[in-house]
């Protein structure tokens, strides 16, 4: 998935994969907000904005989470990915390390986390290991042109009303085909 574009419900924007840097800026920001709020406002925050795709740095810089058929990551898919494998998996394996060898295990766990955190900077699909393990991306809204975002859904849903209007008055499209695909687009409007 190194398009641009990704299919599924997305009110008709495009999407491109969030570039490394956004990605470190997120994790950090994660970080900074679970330590500031002692972990319970960052769940909360969680909470309110998983359904959507997003945890809070998600949130606050405009990415959110995809799944392997492109469509948003709903709470369940949040909740996998936040708490049981970027989190979850982490903790299970210093307890194990640290059972093995207590001198070593905060280490080796800290090292193996960087690796899984780091993972999207060389990753072809900028995915870190937890999104690999359960196939999702972060994406963010595609810009046309530098720092200019991409047409609204809104204008786009108007655009390809007109289109539509336009081919089924040269006969390209039967009534039925366009009145299927006009009632699709007022429903992004």
């Amino acid at each position: 998935m190194t398009e641009a574009v990704y299919e599924g419900d997305h009110g008709g924007q495009e999407l491109e994969l969030a570039g490394q840097g956004r990605r470190l800026a997120a994790f950090v920001l994660d970080f900074v907000l679970f330590i500031s709020t002692l972990g319970i406002g960052w769940l909360i925050w969680l909470l309110v904005v998983g359904g959507r795709g997003q945890n809070p740095a998600k949130q606050i810089l405009g990415m959110h989470v995809v799944r392997p058929d492109g469509n948003r990551a709903g709470l369940g898919w949040m909740l996998l990915r936040e708490i049981v494998l970027k989190w979850g998996a982490f903790v299970v394996l210093d307890l194990v390390l640290s059972i093995i060898n207590p001198a070593v295990g905060g280490g080796i766990t800290l090292a193996v986390f960087a690796v899984a955190a780091l993972w999207c900077a060389w990753d072809a699909n900028r995915q870190c290991l937890w999104d690999k393990v359960i196939g999702t991306y972060v994406v963010r809204p595609a810009e046309t042109t530098w720092g200019t975002p991409a047409a609204s859904p809104g204008d786009r849903a108007a655009e390809n009303l007109e289109t539509l209007e336009d081919l089924h008055s040269r006969g390209l499209l039967t009534d039925e085909e366009y009145e299927e695909r006009r009632a699709r687009e007022l429903e992004r409007l």
